[in-house]
């Protein structure tokens, strides 16, 4: 069943709550008891997977699964467009693996308010923000309009062809862009350098804008580069 909610409380200073969807995916025969309760308290706009569509995250419920069955259930995940989190008791922290294509973990006891919270920020930073002549990724803006380019609200100096690789990279978050297209498109017909002009770019605009904590631009081996979305 798709439980559906008109309206969400805003937080203590009375802000509005980020509005999603959430899809949950059980492993048993009916999700946790804990889990549909932590979402019904939270005012989650949820339902099971195979009824919902257009979701904007992917919450896994691991909470009624046994220790030596999650970590089967773990490495057979199919890589998602859209957040993933999981639901996990504290007895299986240690059978989670780092690598795992899932976007964050809560684990049980949370705090009231963890739920909801936890879900709106991987949301946050998987949604991109179009406005006229600006486009948001994360906390990376790029203002077509003036040229100009910010992390965090700093400004990013970047020479006009690294400018325009990035803005084709972000135009279409998650489309994997070949050499020869980014050749072809941020360099034109006319170029005649080879490939590996697009190679020495990347690396400086990565150098530009990611660090510890902004990871943008991933390499698809032996095909070429596109903007994780």
């Amino acid at each position: 069943m798709v439980r559906k909610f008109d309206s969400f409380p805003g937080d203590a200073n009375g802000r509005q709550r980020l509005r999603f969807h959430v899809s949950v995916r059980t492993f048993s025969h009916s999700p946790s008891k804990m889990l549909i309760e932590a979402m019904e308290r939270e005012n989650v706009n949820f339902g099971m997977e195979e009824q919902s569509f257009n979701s904007d995250a992917l919450l896994l419920d691991l909470l009624d699964i046994h220790p030596h069955e999650m970590g089967n259930i773990l490495r057979h995940l199919q890589p998602s467009k859209i957040p993933v989190i999981a639901a996990i008791a504290s007895a299986q922290i240690g059978l989670v693996d780092s690598s795992l294509d899932v976007s964050d973990f809560i684990v049980v006891p949370w705090s009231k308010g963890e739920l909801s919270l936890r879900i709106s920020q991987q949301i946050g930073r998987n949604t991109v923000i179009e406005r006229p002549g600006v486009i948001q990724v994360e906390d990376l803006v790029i203002d077509t309009g003036r040229y100009d380019v910010y992390l965090g609200g700093r400004p990013v100096f970047l020479t006009f062809k690294e400018y325009e690789l990035l803005k084709l990279l972000a135009s279409s978050p998650g489309h994997v862009y070949s050499r020869e297209t980014l050749l072809e498109q941020v360099w034109g017909y006319q170029y005649f350098g080879g490939t590996r002009t697009v190679d020495v770019h990347v690396r400086r605009l990565r150098s530009k804008i990611e660090d510890a904590d902004h990871s943008f631009i991933e390499t698809v081996w032996n095909v070429g580069y596109r903007l994780r979305g």
